[in-house]
């Protein structure tokens, strides 16, 4: 577990310092993709494992893969788009107390999107034993749309904190925040969403398309990526 936890910790780091050594299209292309092999993998877990208890990781019931095949499908067409669109010269704002606002807002909002419907996804053990399983489904997928909402919100503030830059670095912001994103694992928290709804070990309670509308939590993650890999006020960065 160790082990584990400190290989994580390694990535990030490797990755924070990859954006803010200006490698913004590449990190942003492998953070990308590792959300399309999640997709991958989630689906081919629903076909191989189902009711399946030798496996290391079963899911019970009969469900359909479909929906994380076309998450990949539409993850892939955007890695696509990211390392064949042109760089477009952004507005260089000069860097201010007001993006480190942003930058905060948009920290609190992503982590307040992640922890708060909580309380929804994970109902204490007498409410699993008094409430019907359509009615915790919609439960947890009201805390999915909030989860969707609230990240889609903070990734647009943490958008206007990249737009900062001094006259010797223009990218500065732009460099910044994706490091600090990464540095606190912003860019798993959809994959680890979407793990923890495809299988809960108290009770077989599977919801697989809501965990894949979870998971679909990398496509405004990617429009961010995008939007800040083609943007750029220094000719000189990646």
């Amino acid at each position: 577990m160790i082990i584990r936890v400190l290989l994580a910790a390694f990535s990030s780091l490797v990755g924070g310092f990859c954006y803010l050594a200006g490698l913004t299209r590449l990190m942003s292309g492998l953070l990308i993709g590792f959300g399309l092999l999640t997709s991958l993998f989630f689906a081919v877990l629903l076909i191989v494992t189902p009711n399946n208890d030798a496996s290391g990781f079963p899911v019970y019931g009969s469900n359909s893969p479909l929906p994380f095949f076309l998450l990949a499908l539409v993850l892939l067409l955007m890695i696509v788009w990211l390392f064949l669109a042109r760089p477009k010269p952004a507005k260089q704002e000069a860097l201010s107390s007001v993006h480190f606002k942003y930058l905060a807002a948009g920290l609190l909002a992503y982590l307040s999107a992640l922890f708060l419907p909580a309380f929804l996804w994970f109902p204490s053990a007498e409410k699993l034993l008094s409430i019907q399983t359509i009615q915790l489904e919609r439960e947890v997928l009201a805390g999915v749309c909030l989860y969707l909402a609230g990240s889609s919100g903070a990734l647009f503030l943490l958008f206007l904190s990249t737009k900062g830059g001094t006259p010797y670095n223009p990218d500065l912001m732009r460099r910044l925040v994706p490091a600090l994103m990464a540095l606190l694992h912003f860019d798993k928290m959809p994959a680890l969403l979407a793990y923890l709804l495809i299988y809960s070990p108290e009770t077989p309670v599977v919801f697989p398309r809501i965990a894949a509308l979870a998971l679909a939590g990398y496509i405004p993650f990617t429009l961010f990526l995008v939007k800040i890999s083609v943007s750029f006020r220094n000719q000189q960065s990646s």
